[in-house]
C-alpha cells in the first residue's frame, strides 16, 4: 500500500507540505544555507522542457552533524536513481564540509524509505514521537550514518 492510500497519512503529508511551503521552502537560503547546510534540486529535460524531479536538503545541526531533510522524488521518476544521486551529492558535500555524521527521520509507514536508507548505509537507531497540531503527534524512525 502506498502511503498516499491512507487518508490519515495523506492528511499529515498535505499539512506538513503546507507548513514547509510557508516556512522552509519560502526561504531556502535562510532555512538551509545560512545555517551551514545546503539544498539540491534534480531536474530532467524532455522535449526542450525542464522540470524538477527531486529535491533534498541538509541542515547542519552542530559542527560535525547534519540532518538530511526534504528528500522528495517525483512519483514518475522513482526507482530511476534520482534519490540515490541526490543522497550521494549530499553526502559528498557533507564530507567536504567536515560533517562526520548524518541523521534523518522518516515515517514508518513509508515502506520504500525503510528499505532505501539501509541500502545506502544508514542504520535505524530509534523510534520517536514528534509532536504536532492535529493529530497531536506522529511516529518517525530515526536513521544515522557515519561518514
Amino acid at each position: 500500500m502506498a502511503f498516499d492510500d491512507n487518508p490519515d497519512f495523506r492528511y499529515l503529508w498535505e499539512e506538513r507540505l503546507r507548513k514547509d511551503l510557508t516556512h522552509d521552502f519560502a526561504d531556502i537560503e535562510a532555512s538551509h544555507m545560512a545555517l551551514g547546510g545546503n539544498f539540491w534540486v534534480a531536474t530532467a529535460t524532455q522535449d526542450e522542457s525542464t522540470k524538477i524531479v527531486g529535491i533534498i536538503g541538509l541542515q547542519r545541526r552542530s559542527k560535525n552533524v547534519g540532518e538530511v531533510r526534504r528528500l522528495f522524488v517525483d512519483s514518475n521518476c522513482q526507482r530511476m536513481g534520482v534519490g540515490r544521486k541526490l543522497m550521494a551529492e549530499l553526502e559528498s558535500w557533507a564530507k567536504q564540509t567536515r560533517i562526520k555524521s548524518l541523521f534523518l527521520t522518516t515515517n514508518p509507514k513509508r515502506k520504500q524509505a525503510l528499505a532505501f536508507y539501509p541500502a545506502l548505509g544508514y542504520t535505524k537507531v530509534d523510534e520517536l514521537v514528534r509532536f504536532w497540531e492535529n493529530p497531536q503527534y506522529f511516529e518517525v524512525d530515526k536513521f544515522v550514518k557515519q561518514l
